[in-house]
């Protein structure tokens, strides 16, 4: 078997089915395997975008990979490799490189710097990966790949695998395809620490008369996910979510309390922390906006603190002990007594709001009658604001979404949308990369559609984007893809003139927060779908927006099938550029590290 239908014969075995990129010299070879080991190219319009959207394809199947050719297709892929290493994303970044001859003659070619340094650019990628090879011994080769796939994958951060042209074709032993890798870590019989940490924490836990758990975005990395969300359910207990962890709990769990972000977050939530006397916080990740600015931390209440090999509390760490065995037999312990009363379901405790080519019409509403809307009557000829749109969309989007969200009043306004049962959110809440949800979107939609067509449900999810203009500018080539691979998303452009964020931070009227307008209706047309694959519409009141979200040919996932399959749907929503959600101002203050009081 030769190198390269080893190497993508095990990313097959691992679940993968898309593979990002763009073709280049020092990979074209390599790619003319990826048919015939099950595998689909997806070929993306640059690297950047390629990254962007591998990086959202492994946030829904668990892990992805992409291809691109040394030096210039390579770091243009970086920006999206180093956002999945500060989001803790496991991307397999293959990089076509020369022949190992070229290299051992250090022979000045195209895309290097002509000094014969084949590994500078390789070295750049190390800080940002968990494990970086480049391929040279082809008795060592397979071993290599299938290490750093799965390094990959439990460290949950990109990795980098050099890939010489000669080494293609080198033929290698198939045997250890007949095993498939371990990815997971292998779990650990608990110790007699970890069982004294339980027991610890259990009998504090059932003495607390306030406890919270609150949870972070670590909690949804390691193979934390199913623990944590089994100790949500099980526990009872009232459940906070950092805005990182947004998508890991079920936020229709009667126990679901809303979103922590200190200061900023809804004065019930707030109230719910402050009032606590004990929290157990799993999977901590104090960044700036995660935390409202710094503003989270609760030094007067006693709290649990559980990391990913660690455990803090009473002013000490125990340490080696694992994140996935302490919660699995605290969830246990738990379930085996009654101690920890069930709180109340009512709907009132939740807290997820913020404090305080073809163009089709909206279908007619008069823009002088008021119109009903979640319960209260609202202008239908007034201008759409952040403060409307978010909780519209609230009651808007349907159970098993994915919805991305772009750094910026997107992302800062939906996170506060109460999410269905078994919806995902893609956003970048740390690398904040205007422009990336774009391209994670086309990953996401293929990951999507993958999953529904191994699980053979009759039911389809949608993917959903929400953009401002300013972002999708950076990336809107990408939407070429989408036409392409015949996907569906619902695309919501927030026009409001350029950079708002960078408005509330400086320069309120400066023209370096201004961008060109664009006609975002007729961008899909130019890349010439096919008939009837695409459908636009532009909202400038709420009416007109509250026409298209409750129209049936519109939204609905249930109303579209195989034989009646979704269209394309773009969005522009009008608004004015000074708008912004109520919670962007205190947020503000985190982008500088400011931790005031």
């Amino acid at each position: 078997m030769h190198l390269a239908e080893y190497l993508f014969r095990r990313l097959h075995q691992i679940g993968i089915r898309g593979v990002f990129g763009i073709p280049g010299d020092f990979n074209l070879t390599a790619l003319d395997y990826i048919e015939e080991c099950g595998l689909n190219w997806v070929g993306n319009v640059n690297e950047l975008n390629a990254g962007y959207a591998a990086d959202g394809y492994a946030r829904i199947k668990g892990i992805s990979a992409i291809v691109t050719t040394l030096g210039v297709g390579e770091l243009s892929a970086l920006n999206a490799i180093a956002g999945a290493s500060a989001e803790l994303v496991p991307v397999i970044h293959v990089v076509g490189f020369p022949s190992t001859a070229i290299q051992d003659k250090k022979l000045p070619i195209h895309h290097t710097l002509a000094d014969g340094d084949f590994e500078v650019f390789m070295k750049m990628s190390e800080r940002l990966s968990s494990a970086a090879i480049l391929l040279r011994e082809p008795s060592e080769a397979a071993k290599a790949i299938d290490d750093t796939i799965v390094t990959c994958y439990r460290s949950s951060k990109p990795v980098f695998i050099g890939f010489p042209m000669d080494l293609v074709n080198t033929d290698v032993d198939p045997a250890p395809l007949e095993h498939p890798l371990w990815l997971r870590t292998p779990p650990s019989n608990a110790t007699s620490v970890e069982e004294a940490a339980v027991n610890v924490i259990r009998d504090r836990l059932f003495k607390a008369h306030n406890p919270v758990i609150l949870i972070d975005s670590l909690a949804g990395r390691y193979q934390g996910l199913h623990v944590s969300r089994n100790f949500v359910e099980k526990s009872n207990l009232p459940c906070c979510v950092f805005p990182m962890a947004k998508g890991i709990i079920n936020e229709s769990l009667p126990n679901f309390r809303g979103i922590y972000a200190g200061n900023v977050s809804n004065p019930g939530v707030l109230e719910l922390v402050k009032s606590s006397d004990l929290i157990l916080l799993i999977g901590p990740r104090s960044t700036d906006l995660n935390t409202g600015g710094f503003k989270t931390d609760t030094p007067d209440i006693d709290t649990i603190v559980f990391h990913r090999d660690s455990v803090d509390m009473q002013g000490h760490t125990i340490s080696n002990i694992s994140l996935e065995t302490v919660l699995s037999k605290l969830s246990e312990a738990i379930s085996a007594s009654t101690a920890v009363s069930p709180v109340s379901a009512s709907p009132s405790g939740h807290h997820t709001s913020p404090p305080s080519s073809v163009d089709v019409e909206p279908p007619h509403i008069s823009l002088q009658e008021p119109i009903q809307i979640c319960g209260r009557k609202i202008d239908s000829g007034s201008p759409v604001t952040h403060d409307w749109l978010w909780e519209r969309i609230s009651s808007w989007l349907e159970e098993d979404d994915i919805i991305a969200m772009d750094i910026g009043t997107s992302a800062l306004g939906g996170l506060w949308c109460r999410h269905p049962r078994g919806a995902q959110s893609l956003f970048q809440l740390l690398w904040c990369s205007i422009g990336y949800a774009l391209g994670a979107t086309v990953g996401a939609a293929i990951a999507a559609r993958e999953q529904e067509q191994e699980s053979e449900s009759p039911r389809k999810r949608r993917t959903i984007l929400f953009t401002g203009d300013g972002s999708l500018q950076m990336t809107a080539q990408e939407i070429s893809t989408m036409v392409r691979q015949e996907l569906s998303p619902i695309i919501f452009v927030i026009c409001n003139e350029g950079y708002t964020i960078e408005r509330y931070i400086n320069g309120w009227d400066k023209d370096y927060n201004d961008i060109q307008p664009w006609d975002y209706k007729l961008l899909p047309s130019v890349f010439k779908p096919k008939p009837n694959t695409v459908r636009t519409y532009s909202a400038h009141t709420k009416g007109e927006l509250e026409a298209l979200l409750t129209d049936d040919q519109f939204g609905p996932a249930e109303n579209f099938n195989k034989d009646i399959p979704a269209p394309l749907r773009l969005v522009e929503i009008h608004m004015d550029k000074h708008d912004a959600p109520q919670t962007i101002p205190q947020m503000i203050s985190g982008l500088h590290g400011k931790s005031g009081d």
